[in-house]
């Protein structure tokens, strides 16, 4: 099913969502293939709700990952800021040479 990553989770929701179909059926209630109907119904319902479920799920993790990224760059720029105005406070820019003391 399209959306839907797990579709072994959506069969098993069906099956347990149709099991009382299934108990009528072997019972004599009703016909098998009215319980087989009512399978197909149940994993194309279970297969709606999970691709709902799924994409709100993303969603949101994406929004998280989202404001993770913006928190760490915020961060980052204010860390480089800071390093910056400390070094061009005390009058000299800072020594970008990797060996400038023993050179």
């Amino acid at each position: 099913m399209p959306g839907v990553r797990r579709f072994e989770l959506v069969v098993v929701a069906a099956l347990l969502v149709s099991f009382p179909s299934f108990e009528q059926a072997f019972a004599g209630a009703i016909s098998p293939a009215t319980a087989l109907v009512r399978l197909g119904l149940a994993l194309l319902v279970c297969g709606a709700v999970g691709a709902i479920v799924e994409r709100t799920l993303d969603s949101y993790a994406r929004d998280a990952r989202q404001k993770e990224i913006e928190r760490r760059v915020a961060e980052a720029r204010a860390t480089r800021e800071a390093f910056w105005t400390d070094h061009s406070l005390e009058g000299s820019a800072p020594d970008t040479a990797p060996n400038a003391e023993l050179g």
